[in-house]
């Protein structure tokens, strides 16, 4: 063997091992490196706090985030709109160095929503769909004032949420309403405008939970009210006794109660 030959099976043999030993460290931290990126980016779209405890990127290009938590717009009585236990996601590895990302599939297991109605505010999760709705049009605007930029876009095959869980947070107790959100399944993102940008993902997706979770999930509204009759009944029992009528109505407590009750009949 000649020793150009060596030179050059010793330069591809180095060459292979920098590119899988540098595809090996990049796979490795590029979990930390989207837990950054979630906690920077994220609240400037929901203006809310958001938090993820830990995101993991195999080379086959499946990975998981952990902990995800959006915290409530300013105003809400509950901490946080969600709490995603886990994202389970299959990425096109071909695609990662396109313009146009594709993500074969994206699953959503057993989240936690907080909705909580605002009277003409309207409900914790439209106000965050507004939020997500003013940074896309600020956004656009000063795209258009500097000039076309070119960003990645992101293609998404299929997007499914199951097994979650609304609380509803009402006025008259501290315990919340919990019932289920019905699963939710979102097909081919992107796909007939060649790429969504990401904060257009999250507002299709805002939409969807907030619709879902505006409806109060299976829980009908004559159980709604049923449980809300309960929660004013079990309040007004805590207070009888604990307070002095007034003269004249001595004895008519329970009567009182019956008509404040009946405001949900």
């Amino acid at each position: 063997m000649s020793s150009i030959k060596r030179l050059a099976i010793g330069l591809t043999t180095t060459l292979i091992v920098v590119i899988v030993g540098l595809f090996i460290f990049l796979s490795s931290n590029l979990g930390s490196l989207i837990v950054d990126a979630v906690e920077s980016f994220g609240p400037k779209v929901t203006q809310s706090s958001v938090k993820l405890s830990s995101a993991d990127i195999a080379i086959t290009g499946e990975g998981e985030l952990k902990g995800l938590v959006v915290g409530n717009p300013k105003g809400y009585k509950s901490d946080n709109a969600f709490e995603l236990g886990a994202i389970k996601m299959v990425i096109d590895t071909d695609s990662l160095t396109s313009d146009v990302i594709r993500i074969k599939s994206i699953l959503i297991e057993s989240p936690k929503l907080s909705y909580e109605p605002s009277g003409d505010a309207g409900s914790n999760l439209q106000q965050l769909v507004k939020n997500v709705q003013q940074f896309a049009g600020n956004k656009n605007s000063g795209e258009k004032s500097s000039g076309p930029k070119k960003e990645a876009k992101l293609i998404i095959d299929l997007l499914s949420i199951r097994d979650g869980e609304v609380s509803v947070t009402t006025p008259l107790s501290d315990t919340p309403l919990s019932t289920a959100l019905p699963n939710i399944e979102i097909k081919d993102i992107g796909k007939k405008s060649g790429g969504s940008s990401a904060s257009d993902v999250v507002e299709l997706v805002m939409k969807k939970v907030s619709a879902a979770a505006t409806n109060v999930g299976n829980l009908s509204v004559d159980e709604l009210k049923t449980k809300l009759k309960a929660q004013v009944g079990d309040k007004l029992k805590e207070v009888q006794g604990q307070i002095k009528a007034p003269a004249g109505l001595e004895g008519k407590t329970g009567e009182i109660g019956d008509k404040l009750k009946s405001i949900f009949n």
